[in-house]
């Protein structure tokens, strides 16, 4: 659950400075990125120690999710004031907004989540209480997920419209 959590905030502050160092063009912005990951660092630096002491691993987790989401929080600024210098109307809530899945998608990972816990817990552990070969509970458990990843992956493609626009350009392009 918690390595889960912590690739989400993983992937928020990647997307975040990649379009940050994408679009970044004088050193002074460049400067201002490097003062700013120093300040988070910093926080870092006084949370981890706190929160590992009380917390053990968990801690370490929450203050590396704390940071990134810093980071993120830090480019997603940046973000609005790029947009706004380009003339488009933008807030640190809209540049936000915009970059968040769907509510389908955000709904069907939710279950998907609800559905393989009950899986591992109903079928997988049940089974191999009631002494069920490990392998035929850990079948029925994979095949829980597999479903889950068909079902995700169909309502992405059909709610996320930039999606799947890429793949197709890409695809076409591979063709070509």
């Amino acid at each position: 659950m918690h390595s889960c959590v912590y690739t989400a905030f993983l992937a928020l502050n990647g997307i975040t400075e990649a379009f940050v160092y994408g679009v970044a063009r004088s050193g002074k912005d460049v400067g201002k990125i490097g003062i700013a990951h120093a300040i988070v660092g910093g926080i870092f630096a006084l949370l981890a120690p706190t929160l590992v002491r009380k917390y053990g691993a968990v801690g370490l987790i929450a203050a590396n999710c704390i940071s990134m989401a810093l980071r993120a929080a830090y480019s997603i600024r940046y973000a609005t004031t790029y947009f706004a210098k380009a003339g488009r109307r933008s807030s640190f809530i809209s540049v936000s907004s915009r970059m968040l899945p769907n509510i389908l998608v955000v709904t069907a990972f939710g279950v998907s989540f609800v559905v393989s816990r009950l899986s591992k817990i109903h079928v997988y552990d049940a089974q191999v209480t009631a002494g069920i070969s490990w392998m035929i509970a850990g079948a029925a458990h994979i095949t829980t997920g597999i479903i889950c990843v068909v079902i995700v992956s169909s309502i992405m493609w059909v709610a996320e419209k930039d999606i799947k626009s890429s793949v197709l350009n890409v695809i076409k392009r591979k063709i070509e």
